[in-house]
Parts: structure tokens; sequence; C-alpha cells
């Protein structure tokens, strides 16, 4: 069960430094304004995305376990250069750095766990627990020590740690895979929920750029109590993975996680105070189980190249990660912070139809007879 420790801890570490750095940066310690906040978080996510396009080839090609634990180690490492960071520009550079190392082995991690048997819901669940213990544990910190940097020294203890338990995994199972430079074949088995995440994950990224400080400054919440509803959000999730979602099909995942988004999304714009964002984020919470671990099980189920295929599907939402920040850092500070929100809604539902149309396209074509030769 080391595999779904590593699971907890990789994730608790990356929520932990991640949920305060937008008022990190906004802070007077970097004085970051809503744009460049934008491009700040943009640019780790490209990195993200560059790291696990190439990285999840790698595991299939070279093995798990030297992407697996290269890849926490420079983690943890670049988890805590951000504290020194005194600028939006060095901040930018940092968090680039650190996007890169943190996209190169979920990948690895999760066809390890699908090969060793594990549900996708259950191991899922176990990456949402430790995103809600990493929030709130980050909260209380901040709280203490009325400082944000401090959540990232937490991260990179989380991530070392997760790095000692990797160490522990045995790899004897592993078979190496011929995967082409770019694997068409595997983009064209799973493209329907690839393009489905993309767009509702770059809705979903305009929300998180501005969200902490929609909390903050909009709604007038504590660092505690917004790191209460983060984990409300997680908490969530970790319940409905572990006890619902791996009966369904994916396919059903996927429709039921982006309708329920799209409603969610508008369902932010009301809450005026924690008693009412905190349905919102069980909301939240199951709408991103369901359209998770149905797009993990969709790309897993549907070839070998599984560190190729979640890595791509890791690169999706690294993409939207990318674009969804630039475009609600912008749309945030031209309109107001609830405008990115309608915004997400109409792009979840705009997922709904394309993964609709996709996997009507995809078995027309299946469907179709072969040319004589």
């Amino acid at each position: 069960m080391r595999d779904y420790a590593v699971q907890f801890l990789v994730n608790a570490g990356y929520f932990a430094a991640v949920i305060f750095l937008p008022l990190y940066a906004e802070g007077p310690a970097i004085g970051a304004t809503e744009a460049q906040l934008g491009v700040i978080v943009a640019g780790g996510h490209f990195a993200g995305f560059l790291s696990s396009f190439a990285f999840g080839r790698l595991a299939d090609i070279r093995g798990r376990r030297l992407v697996l634990l290269s890849g926490l180690a420079a983690s943890s490492l670049l988890a805590s250069v951000q504290v020194f960071a005194a600028s939006p520009i060095s901040l930018g550079l940092t968090w680039l750095a650190f996007g890169f190392a943190f996209g190169s082995f979920p990948g690895a991690l999760l066809a390890y766990a699908y090969e060793a048997g594990r549900p996708p819901g259950r191991f899922s669940s176990a990456g949402s627990l430790g995103w809600g213990f990493g929030t709130f544990l980050a909260g209380v910190l901040a709280v203490a020590v009325s400082n944000e940097k401090w959540s990232f020294l937490l991260a990179s203890v989380l991530l070392l740690i997760g790095f000692v338990a990797s160490a522990q995994l045995r790899f004897d199972r592993e078979v190496r895979l011929r995967v082409p430079r770019i694997p068409l074949a595997v983009i064209r088995r799973n493209w329907p929920v690839y393009a489905a995440i993309l767009v509702r994950h770059t809705g979903a990224n305009m929300i998180w750029v501005i969200f902490p400080l929609f909390l903050a400054q909009d709604l007038g919440m504590s660092r505690f109590e917004i790191g209460v509803v983060y984990a409300a959000n997680a908490v969530t999730q970790f319940a409905v993975m572990l006890l619902a979602v791996d009966r369904y099909g994916s396919v059903r995942l996927v429709f039921a996680g982006l309708g329920l988004s799209a409603v969610t999304f508008v369902a932010f714009t009301l809450a005026r105070n924690l008693g009412e964002m905190l349905p919102t984020q069980v909301a939240l919470g199951m709408s991103w189980a369901f359209l998770y671990v149905g797009s993990l099980k969709f790309v897993l189920e549907r070839g070998v190249e599984r560190a190729t295929s979640s890595g791509l599907l890791g690169s999706a939402l690294s993409i939207s990660a990318t674009a969804g920040p630039l475009l609600g850092g912008a749309i945030a500070e031209a309109f107001q912070r609830t405008t990115p929100m309608y915004v997400a809604a109409g792009l979840a539902v705009i997922a709904f139809g394309v993964f609709a149309a996709a996997l009507r396209l995809q078995a027309r074509r299946l469907r179709a007879p072969s040319s004589p030769t």
C-alpha cells in the first residue's frame, strides 16, 4: 500500500504549495498584479505540459522507477526555492522550474498503480485526501506564522517524504515498451476525453487563479476559512472517489462531471460567506471526482502505453492550466472576479458537447467498412 501513501503525499505537497500562491504573489513581498499572477501560474503549468508529455513516454520506454524518483527529488528541492523569490520575475522562474519537475512523474505513478491492480477511483481518492490534508495544514501554518511563503517549505517536506516512500516501491512487474516520439495511435484512441478536459479545465483554471483572492477580498474570509473551503472540496472528492465512482463506466462519469461542473461554477457567484460557499465545494468535489476518474479510466483501459496516455492526460490538464490563468487574470482585471466563473460554466457546457460529438465521430469511424485492397 506504499503507492497509496506516495499518492497522498505528492498531492499534499503540491496543494500546500499552490493554495496561497496567489496571495503570496500579490502580497508586499512580491507585488504582482492579477495579470502578472496569471502569467506566473500559466508558466508553471506550461512547463508541466512539456514534462508530462515527455516523461510519460519515457516512463513507458525506460521504466517507471527512474522517472518517479527523479521527479519527486527535483520537486522537493524546487518547492523550497520559492521562499527566496523577491519579485514577479523570480517567482515566475522558480514556479516554472517547479512545474516542470512536478509534471514529470504523475504518469509513471498512475501507470504503476493501475498495473498493480489499484482501482482508479480508490487510488485517486488518496490524492484527494492528500489535497485536503496539504491545504488544511498550509492554512494552519499560515495562521500560525502569518506568512504564506512557509507553505512552500511545508510542500518541500511532504514531497521529500513522498520520495522516501516511493523508493520502497517494487517495480519488478515493469514491461518496457517502444513508443513513437509522437504517439498518434494513443492520441487517436483517447482524443474525446483529452478534448473535453482541455475545454472544461481551461474554464476551471480561469477561476482558480483568482479564487483565493475572491474568497479573501470579496467575501472577507480569513486564511483559515480559505483552508476549510479547499479542504471541503478535497474531502468530498475523497469520499466520492473511494465509495462511488469505480462501479460506473468511464463515459458516464465524464458526462456527469462536465454537467455538474457547469452548475457548480455558476453557484460560486451566489455565495456570500463560508456557510454558503461550502455546499458549492461539495458539488465541485463531486464533479471533479466524476470527471477525473472517468477520464483516467478512459485512457488507462484503452491500450498498454499507460504512462504515455496518462501523461498526455496530464498534458491536457497542464495546457488548460496554462491558458486558463492567463484568460482568468485578464478577464478579472478588466471586469470583475465573478466574470470568469460565468465563462467557465459556458466552457463546461461546450466541453459536454465536444465529448458527445467526439464519441459519435469515433464510433462512426470504427463502424466504417475497410476499403478493399
